[in-house]
């Protein structure tokens, strides 16, 4: 028996759980999802005006800029500037605030790995969309364009912080491109943009993958966030399909030689591989198995929670004891036999043995638990020999974290 657990089904819906399943809709408003998905995703870019101008400054500010120059130690290419469409050679901290005030657009990659609030955002809107997400930073003087015309191959979504910024986009010239397919390689559109906008703060601007653009920054700084949404293609999916044919010895054999151009044995043999690999599609379920693993894919917003993880102090407030499992946190749980389990996080696999499936439901449909309600899921099982053990596994393993909101220290 197998089921998955994941916070769109099976679970007693929790304040966290309804909060990021908003996520999205939140950063389209006023604008419906559905008609964002029927209509713009992947087809035409759209900007969603705002009269609140401080949507987004719950995300970033010019403090958290400067915290970050200032505090962390960012280096190139994680840090780099592009002046009249060229990316400035690697550079130190000593000659940004130049760069910056001889008109070079800033910009900081994967911002969100170094701030909280962009970090539980990112994750929110991939566990709703099941797609890799992440976030850059862009900072650019008044009236400048960093970068010439150019086209992503990834979902675009502009959040703009502060100031204002004039934007051009331009129908795609190759659908849906990969990154093997690189704008700098080709031609821009002969053609008038189709969208003309000036983003405000608080407006929203969504570029699909492929359709070129380019921006102008007005009278002011300009700072915005860039959400890239990295999705997977059938691409990946071969991708994944050659990685799980490695394991099998028929695919790794090698071709018949091919004797004085004869290639017939050679044909006969791709033949017989054609026809295994519909089998293998056919009988080994391979769309199910690589569904379940991209829904455990999932970033978990924090993974770190010591002196637990070490496995010291744990039951430290006896029965009192509060556990709780990180936010976002996609689980696949597989019954093996009776009463022994695998659970997948992140491609981590854990087994338990000997625990019943009670238990097992309650530990990973609720947000969060304490020992003494496991004692009453379970009252067979053994305190010190089979309860502690199992919840100190999970608290090692990352799967679920000690409440530590009422500790004093």
């Amino acid at each position: 028996m197998r089921w998955a657990i994941c916070p769109s089904q099976n679970f007693k819906v929790q304040n966290a759980i309804v909060i990021f399943m908003q996520t999205l809709s939140y950063l389209l408003q006023p604008y419906p999802k559905d008609k964002f998905f029927a209509e713009n995703w992947q087809k035409q870019g759209i900007v969603i005006s705002q009269p609140n101008q401080e949507k987004f400054q719950h995300l970033f500010s010019w403090k958290q800029l400067n915290y970050l120059l200032n505090f962390h130690k960012l280096t190139y290419p994680g840090i780099r500037f592009s002046l009249d469409g060229k990316t400035l050679p690697e550079t130190t901290g000593e000659n940004w605030l130049k760069h910056f005030q001889k008109g070079a657009t800033m910009i900081i990659d994967r911002v969100d790995e170094l701030v909280p609030e962009l970090a539980e955002f990112t994750t929110a809107i991939h566990a709703e969309i099941g797609h890799k997400t992440q976030i850059n930073l862009y900072c650019s003087p008044p009236e400048q364009q960093g970068f010439d015309c150019h086209y992503d191959t990834h979902e675009v979504f502009i959040l703009q912080i502060h100031g204002t910024k004039e934007w051009y986009l331009f129908s795609d010239t190759i659908k849906y491109p990969l990154p093997e397919n690189r704008s700098d390689e080709q031609l821009p559109p002969d053609e008038s943009p189709y969208l003309k906008v000036i983003l405000n703060p608080g407006d929203l601007l969504y570029i699909p993958r492929g359709h070129w653009h380019y921006a102008l920054s007005l009278e002011q700084p300009s700072l915005h966030l860039t959400l890239g949404i990295d999705c997977h293609t059938g691409i990946d999916f071969l991708n994944w399909l050659i990685d799980e044919l490695l394991n099998e010895s028929e695919w790794r054999k090698n071709l018949p030689i091919i004797q004085e151009g004869n290639t017939a044995q050679l044909q006969e043999k791709v033949e017989d591989l054609i026809s295994n690999l519909i089998g293998y599609l056919k009988d080994r379920e391979a769309s199910k198995k690589y569904a379940d693993r991209l829904n455990t894919l999932t970033p978990q917003v924090a993974k770190y929670s010591l002196p637990f993880q070490a496995g010291f102090g744990i039951f430290d407030r006896g029965f009192d004891t509060q556990f709780t499992r990180p936010k976002y946190q996609q689980v696949r749980v597989e019954e093996i036999s009776d009463r022994e389990y695998n659970i997948t996080v992140n491609n981590q696999v854990i087994s338990l043995k000997g625990v019943p499936l009670e238990l097992v439901e309650n530990i990973f449909n609720r947000h969060k638990f304490s020992l003494f309600d496991l004692a009453t899921w379970a009252p067979d099982l053994d305190l010190e020999a089979e309860a502690i053990p199992l919840l100190s596994q999970l608290v090692m393993a990352g799967i679920i974290f000690v409440e530590t909101d009422s500790l004093t220290n």
